[in-house]
């Protein structure tokens, strides 16, 4: 079994949750960490975001004028249209492809984005595999996913977080040696790692938590797992 034969599960989800293009929110601390990640790496040649999801950092990158060339892939078709959509008027090439099975030559990109798509694979190390083949010699990848100590949100929540019901798909949570054990056995040399963001709650303030996370020194609790790393040249 592959990702692939999840993906009637992923097409609901996106319908449901994803019909609409995100609307641009510089203050929402997921988007503008990872952004920062990725536009210190700017300009470049080729960025491609594996699992472009409704193609937020597509759109960035293009209004950045940040790559020559910029290319998406996701399992779901309709969050490709979704992904367009955000992207419009600039046109990025879109592919709909299982991360396990990248649908491009060997060393074609010198910028990679994979946020918070790993969780969900049957195979995660053939993901990481396919992330690591395509990047060129000297290329980076950034990579997010979920912590398995985010101690802070955990107890938040009282210890009992919510997760997403409703869509028959894996979602696991990783600790972070574990992720980057498995980018150095794809190949990739680690530069860095940090976590960030903790989610509220109904009746917490998330933007006050997201100032927060902002200020603190570098932690280890967050929701997020973030890594830079790269290929050897």
């Amino acid at each position: 079994m592959s990702s692939d034969d999840l993906r009637d599960a992923y097409e609901r989800r996106a319908e449901e949750q994803y019909a609409e293009p995100w609307r641009f929110d510089s203050g929402e601390r997921k988007f503008a960490r990872v952004w920062s990640l990725v536009a210190r790496h700017l300009p470049c040649n080729a960025f491609l975001d594996a699992g472009c999801g409704d193609g937020r950092y597509l759109a960035a990158v293009a209004r950045a004028r940040g790559a020559a060339r910029i290319a998406g892939t996701d399992i779901s078709e309709r969050i490709l249209e979704t992904a367009r959509a955000a992207a419009a008027p600039y046109e990025p090439e879109l592919v709909r492809a299982n991360l396990e099975s990248l649908p491009f030559a060997d060393a074609q990109f010198d910028l990679v984005l994979c946020s918070q798509v790993v969780e969900h694979l049957l195979d995660v190390d053939t993901g990481m595999r396919e992330l690591s083949r395509v990047l060129r010699p000297g290329g980076t990848l950034i990579l997010t996913t979920d912590n398995a100590r985010n101690l802070v949100t955990r107890a938040l929540y009282l210890g009992r977080l919510r997760r997403q019901a409703g869509y028959d798909f894996p979602h696991r949570d990783f600790e972070l040696d574990d992720v980057t054990a498995r980018l150095r056995a794809a190949g990739l040399d680690v530069a860095a790692t940090e976590t960030f963001r903790f989610s509220a709650p109904r009746g917490v303030g998330q933007r006050l938590l997201d100032r927060l996370d902002a200020v603190i020194p570098r932690h280890g609790l967050g929701d997020i797992i973030g890594v830079v790393a790269r290929r050897p040249g």
